[in-house]
């Protein structure tokens, strides 16, 4: 099968699956998300996924909820009935408390270069609600259609002054004379591969820093790229038209892409 769903204890018809409009995800959006890649039948940071799934759900009082458990036995449950390869694995959950776990296939190739748009007053320092995964995913998608319309694949989320935040999907990188440098947590999500990352940079020797990137340094950077749990890493090539560097993906990049593939527990030293 490649597309499964389960819903509050059972398989059920993609078709037919709905929640009653008492929800509160439904009636508010008041609830949390998980998207993660699959490989084979397995989520590698599965744990990851749920360490910060469950952080969420205490920060935001969401009672009841499904437990840790609960969520990882239905995860397992519907990637027993999937094809071999890859998918996106999407868990949902509210205080009703609903638990919603899908699984569609990830089909195609990953993109390996990007175009992206930057938008100024997009991103809100100071907004924690922004730091969780939540179902009101508003302002995200209206960035992603700007960016679309603009030419570019992704945008770039920028507070008043022009800072970066994060893009509409993933975390930001950007590379500046061989440093690695990312947005602290402050009114954005805080991702789980852009902690593997930052951990794989200190394994591969890569200075990082996590610190505020102003206007002038990412317009400027050598290398940028954006990091989520379903792709990966992949390099941004031009930002509002204007290359990157050469306008290829950079030799740090690469590097961080290589080194996510292996997997936290196969980086060299570790």
């Amino acid at each position: 099968m490649s597309h499964v769903v389960w819903l509050d204890g059972s398989v059920v018809e993609p078709d037919s699956a709905a929640l009653p409009i008492t929800d509160p995800g439904v009636r508010w959006g008041d609830g949390l998300f998980e998207t993660m890649r699959a490989e084979h039948g397995a989520v590698p940071l599965l744990e990851r996924h749920l360490a910060r799934l469950g952080a969420s759900i205490s920060a935001l009082g969401l009672d009841p909820a499904p437990s840790a458990d609960q969520v990882r036995v239905a995860v397992q449950e519907v990637l027993a009935l999937v094809d071999d390869g890859v998918h996106r694995v999407r868990v949902t959950v509210t205080a009703r408390p609903t638990l919603l776990v899908e699984a569609t296939e990830h089909a195609g190739g990953q993109a390996t270069a990007l175009a992206v748009a930057s938008l100024r007053g997009t991103w809100f320092p100071g907004e924690e609600i922004r730091e969780h995964k939540t179902l009101s995913y508003a302002g995200h998608r209206l960035a992603h259609r700007r960016a679309m319309a603009a030419g570019a694949d992704h945008a770039l989320l920028l507070d008043s002054q022009g800072s970066l935040g994060e893009s509409d999907a993933a975390n930001v990188f950007v590379v500046t004379a061989g440093t690695l440098a990312t947005p602290p947590i402050d009114g954005i999500l805080g991702g789980v591969t852009r902690d593997v990352l930052i951990e794989a940079a200190a394994t591969e020797g890569i200075p990082v820093q996590v610190r505020p990137v102003a206007e002038p340094e990412w317009r400027a950077c050598d290398e940028m790229f954006l990091s989520n749990g379903l792709t990966g890493v992949t390099a941004v090539v031009t930002i509002d038209g204007t290359p990157v560097g050469n306008g290829t993906p950079g030799p740090i990049t690469e590097r961080l892409r290589r080194a996510f593939a292996r997997g936290p527990q196969q980086a060299p030293g570790a």
